[in-house]
């Protein structure tokens, strides 16, 4: 049995030999038993609580930035509410992993909770857009550390084959959050108004930051490069100086600058400029630039790199990468257009259309569990990667067969469901590949770069579907409506583009034209999405496992 100072995690090894498909992956320095769980509920409370809040606050914004715009008279910009938070979300996730290497989980999990509450602090007294827009970015840069750190320190404490099961917990809690927080926000802010609701979220995540220095005490040992506790420092003491010195504050900078233009084109182009537009290729190549000069820097001159490219050799580490990138680009753009396809086949109200994805949240959660106690129970991913991608391939193919626009009932939601089970089954199981496929010393950096993979992806797939899919309703709009004499035809589909409200006061053979056109375009992205399940489950082929003993 594991004492209070006897590392939890087995020994370091080679992440090459690691990663052979054979290999069987140890738990534990010496026993397979699981500490006790009186030791994992202290991080299990405080990365609820932390993951709530994280999440929740993403939904909340959506629920609210219209009142926002408007008192500022500035609806232009309102879409950055939620930009600015997911752009830094993004920059900051890659760099917590090496960062609570050198500084400890424990202290960069109470700097993420208070970036996290100066941000919302600011967001209630903000007097302009752009200083809302600029908390909103502070805030982003404290919930990248409030979600990842969460599961590095599972990992930090728990035995590799019970991981899974507690991230599903979390998981869970992610879901819960993401689900209630449009509500909540809705509520409050047509009672306390919108300033009182996002201040609110400072002194929640205050408490969580104190519950953090009373409640979380890592086992001795679960860092042997930067322990939390210097009690048990057996490398010598470490100085705020000291570690200030071997942080890779170039690597960082050139990390920013690489990922934040290829975000924002993402993110801006075809909205707030074109995408073959001077603004999209000075983006582009800044990001070729420090990309480049970056790898120079990793490679030849960093001493503690922030985040090792030789981690991108590693089998377990890539194939990981890409599979959730596209897992999770994917799932993200079902997500956007379920509701949208309900308000266009079936005129639902936007609140009716929200109802629609409660079958993907519920295979979430149902996926995520599942996925914890099959892991523990049989030691296994690999079949588990595949069985998603099948899955998310399942949902894909009855989208298509079944959303034709014709006679749409509520029920035809129902088919969202094996989605939203694919995507919480790959998010567990390729947090495993990984975790097991690295070193333990690496475990916090390839941990870091998982989310950015997750987050990227989904950003991209928004932005990919949504340009695929509005250039073939465009498509076919003209086809339907101009090409075919229709009178108006011009002006009937200046209105159904930009708002699809008015499609269900047309005339009946005008609106099913309309109704067509932009069947085209879901059956478009739904052929894309399936696509990318294709490519999952090659990768899950790919995907190296050692049996969890």
């Amino acid at each position: 049995m594991a004492s209070e100072t006897t590392p939890l995690l087995r020994e370091t090894q080679d992440p090459e030999v690691r990663s052979d498909d054979t290999d069987t992956a140890s738990i534990d320095s010496g026993s397979s038993s699981s500490p006790s769980i009186w030791s994992v509920l202290p991080v299990l409370f405080i990365g609820k609580s932390s993951v709530f809040v994280s999440q929740a606050d993403t939904s909340l914004v959506l629920a609210t930035y219209a009142p926002i715009a408007s008192e500022f008279n500035d609806f232009d910009k309102a879409s950055w509410l939620l930009s600015s938070y997911m752009l830094a979300m993004c920059v900051a996730q890659p760099l917590y992993g090496k960062l609570s290497d050198i500084f400890g989980r424990k202290t960069l999990l109470q700097v993420s909770y208070a970036l996290f509450a100066v941000g919302s602090g600011l967001c209630g007294i903000a007097r302009s857009m752009g200083e809302l827009i600029a908390s909103r970015a502070l805030q982003g840069v404290g919930g990248a550390g409030m979600v990842c750190l969460v599961s590095i320190l599972i990992t930090d404490i728990c035995p590799m084959r019970d991981v899974a099961s507690y991230r599903s917990y979390i998981n869970v809690v992610q879901t819960v959050g993401r689900s209630s927080g449009g509500a909540i926000g809705g509520l409050l802010a047509d009672t306390i108004g919108w300033r009182s609701t996002l201040a609110g979220q400072a002194p929640i995540t205050l408490i969580g930051m104190a519950l953090v220095a009373w409640k979380l005490h890592l086992p001795a040992g679960s860092r042997p490069d930067s322990p939390d506790d210097s009690l048990h420092n057996t490398k010598g003491s470490y100085t705020l100086v000291s570690k200030l010195r071997r942080v890779d504050i170039g690597g960082a900078l050139l990390l920013s600058t690489t990922i934040l233009p290829i975000l924002f084109v993402l993110d801006a182009g075809g909205t707030e400029f074109a995408w073959l537009s001077p603004t999209t290729l000075v983006l582009l190549l800044v990001a070729l630039l420090s990309g480049l000069l970056f790898s120079l820097v990793e490679t030849r001159y960093a001493a503690e790199p922030i985040f090792p490219l030789s981690l991108l050799s590693n089998r377990a580490v890539l194939v990981s990468y890409l599979g959730l990138a596209l897992q999770n680009a994917s799932q993200t753009a079902v997500m956007f257009l379920t509701p949208l396809y309900f308000q266009v086949a079936k005129g639902a109200s936007t609140a009716e259309a929200g109802t629609y994805m409660v079958p993907s949240v519920l295979g979430n959660t149902a996926g995520g569990l599942a996925t914890g106690l099959l892991i523990r129970r049989y030691g296994r991913t690999k079949s588990l990667l595949s069985f998603s991608a099948l899955s998310s391939g399942l949902c894909y193919s009855l989208l298509l067969l079944v959303w034709t626009g014709r006679n749409p009932g509520g029920w035809q939601s129902i088919l969202v469901f094996p989605g939203g089970v694919a995507t919480a089954m790959a998010h567990s199981a390729i947090f495993v590949v990984v975790a097991a496929g690295v070193s333990e010393t690496d475990m916090a950096i390839a941990g870091s770069g998982l989310y950015l993979s997750g987050s990227f992806g989904g950003v991209a797939g928004i932005c990919g579907v949504s340009a695929l899919f509005q250039a073939r309703v465009y498509r076919g709009l003209v086809h339907r409506l101009l090409r075919s004499g229709i009178p108006r035809g011009s002006e009937i589909m200046r209105r159904v583009l930009g708002d699809v409200t008015s499609i269900w006061r047309q005339p009946e053979e005008i609106r099913n034209l309309v109704i067509a056109a932009y069947v085209d375009g879901f059956r478009a992205s739904f052929f894309l999405c399936l696509a990318f399940a294709g490519i999952c489950l090659v990768l899950s082929v790919l995907s190296p496992e050692k049996r969890l003993v």
